[in-house]
Formats: C-alpha cells, structure tokens, sequence
C-alpha cells in the first residue's frame, strides 16, 4: 500500500502545482478580478471541480500562488545570501539576486503584484518580512564595521523602494541588458551608500 500511496499523493501534488501555475498565468495576462476558477480551470485544461478538489476556492488558490512565488525566491536567492559570508556581500547579493529574480520569472511577479493591487490583498505582511531581513542583514554590517552608521529603518525602506522601481523597469523592458544594467546599478549605489566612511 506504501508505494500506491506514495504514488497518489505524487499525483496531487503534481495537480496542485499544474493549478497553481495556471493561476500564474492567468493572474498575469488577465488580472486578479478575470482570474475567475472556471478560467484558470480552463487555463490548466481541466473542469472546476477538478480545481475545487484541490483548492477550496478561489482564495485558497491565490494564497497558494502567494506562498508558491516567495517560496521560490527564498529558494533563489536564500542560499546565495547565505553563501556569500559577510554582511556586506550577503546585502549586495540580496539586491543583485532580487533584480537577475525578476528578470528570470517576471510572469510570476505579475501575477503577484495583481494579486497584492486587488483590494482583497495586501502584501504588507511579506514586504515587512522582507524588510526586517534586510533590516537584520543593515544592523549586523554596522555592527561588524563593515557599514557606516544610519538608521537602519530608513536604509531598508530605500532598498525596497528601489527595489520596487527596479522591478517595473526590468519587467517592462525584458532584455538581459536593462536587467544586468539595473542590477549593477543598484548594487553599486547601495554598496556606495552603506559603505563605511573613512577618514
């Protein structure tokens, strides 16, 4: 029964991503208000009680698709974060990271920012996550001496918005070019920007 069972819950799991990578697409293309489940049941190629099987509702799916993208760029850029050792490089490869990320999955980011632009969303709680990591990663480099001294809150918070920025600029023009041009840019004025002074 192990292996029968082992295969079943292989194949829900493989329908569940199917789903979730047609919510994707349709969040993307059409927005948050048209990604009706019949559509995205339509999208993925099978009937809406296949979809309701699997997802309660429509909420249920969008917060899956959610979970399914920053679980993905946790996956993308968490190891490169932690490999690069210092605070100084883990900051800069947070910020590179998160631009070469937007570039490679800007169908993903859309259809993200659909759902947190619609009024029954709110991407608060994930953006304060972010920025409290970012916050962590600030206050470790100022205490190591490898940044100089600011407010730490402010530094996060201009790092998200030009982060923010940089993910329009990049998804609107997709050309590797803009994309490396955004990404050095930004990692040359942050590090310029927290870099410790000296004398």
């Amino acid at each position: 029964m192990a292996p029968e069972r082992s295969n079943e819950t292989a194949v829900h799991a493989a329908r569940r991503a199917q789903l979730v990578d047609a919510a994707i697409d349709v969040l993307a293309r059409d927005g948050y208000a048209a990604a009706s489940t019949v559509r995205i049941a339509r999208a993925a190629g099978v009937s809406r009680g296949v979809l309701t099987y699997h997802f309660r509702d429509r909420a249920d799916l969008v917060a899956e698709v959610v979970r399914t993208v920053y679980a993905l760029a946790g996956a993308e850029l968490g190891p490169r974060v932690v490999r690069a050792g210092s605070p100084r490089a883990s900051l800069l490869a947070f910020i590179g990271g998160s631009v070469e990320f937007y570039a490679a999955y800007p169908r993903h980011l859309a259809a993200l920012s659909a759902v947190f632009t619609a009024q029954e969303r709110d991407g608060t709680r994930h953006h304060q996550t972010e920025l409290d990591d970012v916050g962590a990663l600030l206050r470790a480099g100022v205490e190591a001496g490898e940044f100089r001294a600011f407010d730490v809150a402010i530094m996060a918070g201009t790092i998200r918005a030009a982060l923010d920025a940089a993910l329009v600029r990049v998804t609107a023009d997709r050309t590797p070019a803009t994309a490396a041009r955004v990404r050095d840019e930004l990692v040359r004025t942050f590090d310029l920007a927290t870099r410790k002074e000296t004398p």
